[in-house]
């Protein structure tokens, strides 16, 4: 039937039926306007993830976020969230995301402590035993001993010395340790990540120049601590002078000694006494002056003239109570009774007491020779040789050929052969010709090299001005009258 009507009314059919249902849609039947549509209208917005922070971070935050996202609004005003991530991989990005963790309760770092404390070292104690007594893991024990390895200090502990470290709370691991050797050096140990790095610090003390001096009345150490003087430098002067003054022998009443010495200070507190820089002794009617210079060779005491203070040989070769038998051509045996020959010096002391060598040298015998008993004798070049008896025992090593350094000790005080109580034989020979050991002149060190001593003569000049110029009136005035 189509195919009877014109192309043309079937093109006006199709446009009216068009028509006719525009309009049955668009204007509804009354049976219809009962239903209600809502219309959802979706407006995308775009927001960086910085700016969530506007809304809580917990979980049901985050669930009302994505229901506002995808639910109808009863007003018929939907929105949704969709997060740039373009955006986020930016540096500044990254900032913010920071921030909003440090702002967020959640995300905010756990507080910790950090404990300190300080141990002295005590006899038996290691580093395991101090830090483990601190719950501190054996890990971390291990970790900052390893940091150690090499120079093994923390293995070479001493009694006295102090263990300062840091555990940080509430995880108990140790960040910092400090093994304060003293006042002026420690050795720390600093966490860096999982291990710890080794370093040590080392503080400068400031130093003052202080002048002391005092009259003996009694006895150099009971009178020179009367004067405020430390013990240390008493016997640091003793040692000084030692070759020229027999400080058990030599010493009268009224003699005096001056000295300059260095005193270290910290934080304004005195911590030690410094080198002595300058000495001065007057001993029976004798003036002695002695100043400490450094040369290539080391730090020595010199007279303003530049000759060593040390000696070949030192003066008394034991400590000794008292001299038992003096050196006499023409003394009386104690035991034979008859006239012989004492060509040495008997110096009493108990038995064991230790022997040293009198001056660099070389065994030449050590053994046992007749009335002498146990005998060491030690030649020391230039014509000189000093010989040791009564001996209880040799040193370990010492033997024919066995080189010698003064004050080594090589023996002990013993009674062995002709003796009556423990002492020490000691006889000082010159070109195989004895000489009494008491007042014999020694022999000088090596003298200064000429350079050095260019340098030292007007060092020394100006050194001994301070001295001098430090005395009191009266020692000033005993100096003057030994000088005329």
């Amino acid at each position: 039937m189509f195919k009877l009507i014109p192309a043309k009314h079937l093109l006006l059919i199709g446009i009216v039926c068009a028509f006719l249902a525009i309009v049955f849609f668009a204007f509804p039947t009354d049976a219809s306007k009962d239903t209600q549509h809502i219309s959802l209208t979706i407006t995308p917005q775009v927001i960086k993830e910085s700016e969530l922070t506007l809304f809580k971070s917990d979980s049901s935050s985050l669930s009302s976020v994505n229901t506002q996202a995808t639910d109808s609004s009863p007003s018929g005003n939907g929105s949704a969230y969709v997060i740039d991530n373009k955006s986020n991989n930016s540096g500044d990005s990254h900032q913010d995301t920071t921030s909003s963790k440090q702002s967020s309760p959640i995300n905010s770092s756990p507080t910790f402590t950090l404990e300190k404390h300080s141990v002295q070292i005590k006899e038996g104690d290691s580093l395991s035993k101090v830090l483990s007594s601190y719950k501190i893991s054996a890990n971390d024990i291990y970790k900052v001993s390893s940091a150690d390895k090499k120079q093994k200090s923390l293995l070479r502990m001493r009694p006295g010395q102090h263990l300062e470290f840091a555990i940080k709370q509430p995880s108990g691991s140790l960040q910092h340790l400090s093994l304060v050797l003293n006042r002026l050096q420690s050795i720390n140990f600093e966490r860096k990540d999982d291990q710890f790095e080794r370093g040590e610090t080392s503080r400068t003390p400031d130093i003052s120049q202080t002048y002391k001096e005092a009259v003996i009345n009694n006895s150099l150490f009971v009178d020179g601590m009367n004067a405020n003087i430390d013990q240390p430098l008493l016997i640091e002067l003793a040692n000084i002078f030692g070759w020229d003054i027999d400080f058990a022998l030599d010493i009268r009443k009224g003699d005096r000694f001056s000295l300059l010495y260095e005193e270290k200070f910290l934080d304004g507190e005195k911590i030690a006494n410094g080198k002595i820089l300058a000495a001065q002794f007057i001993n029976n009617g004798r003036t002695f002056q002695a100043i400490r210079y450094e040369t290539k060779k080391g730090a020595s005491y010199y007279t303003p003239d530049g000759l060593a203070m040390r000696k070949a040989f030192i003066r008394t070769p034991v400590d000794f109570t008292r001299i038992s038998s003096k050196f006499n051509p023409n003394r009386l045996h104690p035991i034979f009774k008859t006239s012989r020959p004492h060509r040495g010096v008997d110096y009493a002391a108990a038995s064991g007491t230790p022997v040293k060598a009198a001056g660099d040298g070389k065994v030449s015998f050590a053994g046992k020779k007749n009335g002498y008993g146990n005998v060491l004798i030690i030649n020391h070049g230039k014509g000189y040789q000093t010989l040791y008896a009564h001996l209880r025992g040799f040193a370990r090593g010492m033997r024919k050929g066995k080189k010698v350094n003064q004050g080594s000790i090589v023996a002990y005080v013993g009674q062995t052969g002709w003796a009556t109580g423990p002492h020490l034989h000691y006889e000082f020979r010159v070109n195989g010709v004895h000489k009494n050991p008491v007042t014999v002149k020694l022999p000088n060190d090596d003298p200064m090299p000429k350079a050095d001593l260019k340098k030292y003569l007007p060092y020394a000049q100006a050194v001994v001005a301070d001295l001098t110029n430090s005395n009191s009136a009266e020692f000033s005035q005993r100096l003057a009258l030994l000088k005329d």
